[in-house]
């Protein structure tokens, strides 16, 4: 299923339906996981050039002080961005760990349903 698909889907089997929500929380929460690294990725290349704008506003030009004020207002936008990502992949784990339980239950009231005949 494509991600723009918004079909429901639709399983005969209550142990098939919770797996594929299992599977679609786990992917979801590694998406969150890759999103969290991109953009810490971004926000330490955003702090390195403050930094670096940092010591260039020693000579206390109107230039370099504008200069260092724009990257300060970059840094900071990347950053509020790398704390949304870890939020929401907070939301992605529980939501894979909540899915865990609901798998794990279906397939216990399955399994409990049979019975030995030896």
């Amino acid at each position: 299923m494509s991600t723009t698909d918004t079909t429901p889907k639709t399983f005969a089997c209550s142990i098939c339906a919770t797996r594929s929500d299992l599977h679609d929380a786990l992917s979801a929460e590694v998406k969150a996981a890759a999103q969290v690294y991109h953009l810490v990725n971004h926000w330490r290349t955003a702090h390195e050039a403050r930094e670096l704008s940092n010591f260039a506003a020693e000579e206390r030009t109107k230039d370099s002080i504008a200069q260092f004020n724009a990257d300060m207002e970059k840094e900071a936008l990347w950053f509020n961005q790398y704390q949304e990502a870890i939020e929401a992949h907070r939301l992605a784990a529980e939501r894979s760990r909540l899915a865990r339980a609901a798998y794990h239950e279906q397939l216990t009231n399955y399994t409990n349903t049979r019975v030995a005949t030896k």
